[in-house]
């Protein structure tokens, strides 16, 4: 049976894959399973649920999904999936023989595969004991009919196929609407904290956790079962023997957030790390700027002195020729014609001390005459 899709991947959602390579169980124990009959062998004894993630875990992957993973890596036979898909033994060895071909099945091929099966009544529980059972009949049809599958996801239906899918649902009186978690429904899973509080659906918010890091939605939980890392432990229980040597209060996180200094604070601690010197150039600074002020406020006064100074000589000479003239529109003689008379009366006296005092001048003639 060919591989549809991406062999590298598996159209597995990166995170998982990453989680699933790195951790001991698949390394150790899965890497020493060399054909599918083995690993339906683990299957039957080690899995009981069909979950991605480690039922109550804190970081890995679940048995299931790390025995999927080696089974795509063998790339099964037509032959070998099909015998999965009608085993007896287990309804957890069916139900990966399903994931296997959700994953890496031609989806063009995909209802031929499980037309027989959607109608199946056998009962088990996708997420494990104690859970909520499902007929594995529901199971399938979920997986057909939605894109998600608990906190990951599944490689996409082409449109028409799904459409195809869809109808031969309906032929058989059949829902053609998912309920999610394997079929189980319940509350969606991605976006969902462990107190509960809902936030809007997101694929990308679920598979946001990097590689490493805690499960998608699991923050608060403990892992348990099968593919614990020793070290885990370990560091688990120096961290207790720590807390009990400490005090009872740890130190509460600081605020990353904390309000700058003021500036002013700031120039006081620059002065004391920079010396006396530093601080006494500064302060001499500040003197000369003061004084370069005050200089250049009394040259402004002194200028404003000098123009008002000099504007009140205009209007007083203005002031002047105004009265000289007898006002702005003389009745009287002006400043000119005086200025003449006095010419004219210093050129009369002028003239006569010329002529010795005892000439007589041509008007007194013509007076004298009149008489």
């Amino acid at each position: 049976m060919e591989i549809h899709g991406s062999n590298t991947t598996f159209n597995l959602e990166n995170v998982l894959r990453q989680n699933i390579l790195s951790s001991d169980y698949y390394k150790g124990t899965c890497s020493e399973l060399s054909n599918c009959s083995d690993i339906v062998d683990e299957i039957y004894e080690s899995v009981d649920h069909v979950e991605p993630w480690m039922s109550g875990n804190a970081r890995g992957p679940s048995t299931a999904f790390c025995l999927l993973h080696r089974l795509f890596t063998l790339k099964l036979s037509a032959k070998e999936v099909k015998g999965m898909l009608d085993h007896k033994d287990s309804p957890y060895i069916r139900a990966v023989g399903f994931l296997y071909l959700r994953y890496v099945g031609d989806p063009k091929t995909l209802w031929s595969w499980v037309a027989p099966y959607v109608k199946d009544q056998e009962k088990f529980s996708p997420s494990g004991p104690n859970e909520k059972e499902v007929a594995m009949g529901d199971y399938v049809r979920d997986l057909l009919l939605s894109q998600y599958y608990f906190e990951t996801i599944f490689p996409r239906i082409p449109k028409p196929v799904q459409d195809q899918i869809n109808d031969e649902l309906t032929k058989r009186s059949l829902a053609t609407t998912a309920k999610g978690n394997g079929g189980a429904g319940g509350a969606d899973r991605r976006g969902m904290d462990d107190s509960g509080n809902r936030r809007p659906a997101s694929v990308k918010a679920s598979l946001s956790v990097a590689f490493g890091q805690r499960a998608p939605n699991r923050s608060g939980a403990r892992e348990e079962g099968r593919g614990r890392d020793p070290s885990l432990a370990q560091r688990d229980g120096t961290a207790a023997a720590r807390g009990g040597r400490g005090s009872a209060s740890p130190e509460p996180p600081r605020d990353r957030r904390e309000a700058p200094a003021p500036r002013r604070d700031f120039d006081r601690e620059r002065d004391v790390r920079g010396g006396g010197g530093g601080g006494a150039d500064r302060r001499d600074n500040r003197d000369y700027g003061r004084d370069r002020d005050r200089g250049r406020d009394y040259d402004k006064s002194r200028d404003y002195d000098k123009s008002r100074d000099y504007a009140k000589g205009r209007d007083y000479d203005r002031g002047r020729d105004y009265g000289r003239g007898g006002g702005a529109g003389g009745g009287g003689r002006g400043y000119d014609d005086r200025r003449d008379e006095r010419r004219r009366s210093r050129s009369r006296s002028r003239s006569r001390d010329r002529n010795g005092g005892g000439a007589r001048d041509a008007r007194d003639v013509f007076k004298d005459a009149r008489r």
